[in-house]
């Protein structure tokens, strides 16, 4: 193998758009944002109301695993509190999910904690929990027509509420068995615990989303442990918002960087590519534009340079410049231009030409989510077009 390509195998590497957050961590990535951050905030609220419950919401690649992951590790330095994070689609299917689901996942990783228990009551709590979650085969005996048991023995599948089939919702002894373990645990332990689900953002179904917080939610905090819970961008725009926020205790949007109006992000976005990628491997305009046109999206960002480090490789170049960082944009912004419909166009082109923009509307929503519209807060909300396809909007590129 030759060395350039070994290096630009280890640049690939370190932009790994898939990769897991909690690598990038330990791999010396991690570049802390400006401002007070979300897992700051979280873990303080938590560290003072260790039962409470926490909403985390914001666009796919906004960096809430990392804040969530984050938040993590600030609970493990307090003293009497048990943080666990748990990755949802280790579990089961996102798009799928049901309701009773998270309790069953609760219940699975609070048995995990204590497995090695001689103690034959928690054996037989952490067995049901394992039937309830995944199912299990029962042999009865089968009864004649008067009544009497005979000696044939029939075996009965009793289905599980994680498998994606199932649709019964929570169960009442489910519910029984995790706070009784959660009690078990705190009390021997003398620890509280606190769940941190992630990967609930790409679950689609607002319905879904709902029912979840209304069942899984309330099973979980009403066992007396502390809750957090990263959910998808559309949660802000249901009509029942409402209602969901009746069930928690605290609600937190992690919203886009504005590197264009923010020097601070601006700073940041930049940090996060010489911190990956040290020497100069890529020259100060090629920065500048992956910045720009990453339009604060941390995952856009990443992929976008990723994107890039292909171009000069098979170039036959040894840095990233403004040649092939625009081509990796271009071939970006022709992806993300994909599938929009001539209505959402027209709502692309209201927004460049500055007019107001409240979202609403199914497509409104839509646009938000695909992040081909962005919202940033600083220093007040707004929403813009997401810069790297505004060319192909505007007929720069053919």
């Amino acid at each position: 193998m030759s060395n350039r390509l070994q290096i630009f195998r280890e640049r690939m590497a370190a932009f790994e758009g898939a990769a897991n957050p909690q690598e990038a961590i330990e791999s010396g990535y991690y570049v802390r944002a400006p401002g007070q951050l979300l897992a700051e905030k979280l873990s303080a609220r938590v560290a003072l109301r260790p039962a409470s419950s926490h909403l985390l919401i914001g666009g796919i690649g906004s960096g809430k695993t990392t804040q969530l992951l984050m938040a993590c590790e600030n609970l493990k330095q307090i003293g009497d509190i048990y943080p666990i994070y748990i990755d949802v689609s280790l579990y089961t299917d996102i798009s799928k999910i049901k309701s009773g689901v998270l309790t069953a996942i609760a219940g699975l990783k609070l048995s995990k904690l204590i497995e090695a228990s001689s103690d034959k009551s928690i054996q037989k709590l952490v067995k049901k929990i394992d039937n309830i979650a995944y199912g299990y085969s029962e042999e009865i005996n089968l009864v004649d027509a008067i009544g009497v048991a005979s000696k044939s023995i029939n075996t009965i599948k009793r289905e599980g509420i994680i498998p994606e089939k199932n649709n019964y919702g929570i169960k009442g002894n489910l519910i029984e068995a995790v706070r009784d373990l959660a009690i078990h645990i705190a009390e021997k332990n003398d620890k509280k615990i606190v769940l941190l689900f992630d990967g609930l953002d790409r679950l689609e179904s607002t319905m879904a989303f709902s029912e979840i917080i209304a069942s899984d939610a309330k099973a979980i905090t009403n066992s007396n442990i502390g809750l957090v819970i990263v959910g998808p961008l559309i949660s802000l725009y249901l009509n029942n918002r409402a209602s969901i926020e009746n069930y928690l205790d605290y609600f937190y949007h992690q919203p886009c960087f504005d590197v264009e109006n923010d020097p601070e992000a601006y700073n940041f976005f930049v940090q996060i590519l010489k911190v990956r990628s040290p020497d100069n491997f890529i020259e100060q305009p090629a920065i500048d534009l992956l910045v720009k046109f990453s339009g604060g999206v941390l995952r856009d960002l990443i992929n976008l340079t990723q994107s890039a480090i292909e171009e000069t490789y098979i170039s036959g170049e040894d840095q990233i410049t403004e040649q092939y960082t625009k081509k990796a944009i271009l071939t970006f912004a022709k992806a993300q231009m994909l599938g929009v419909s001539n209505d959402e166009l027209k709502i692309l082109q209201t927004i460049m030409n500055k007019e107001k923009f409240i979202p609403r509307t199914e497509e409104d929503i839509k646009l938000l989510i695909t992040r081909r519209i962005l919202e940033y807060e600083y220093p007040k909300q707004r929403y813009v077009v997401h810069p790297a396809i505004v060319p192909i909007i505007e007929g720069i590129y053919a």
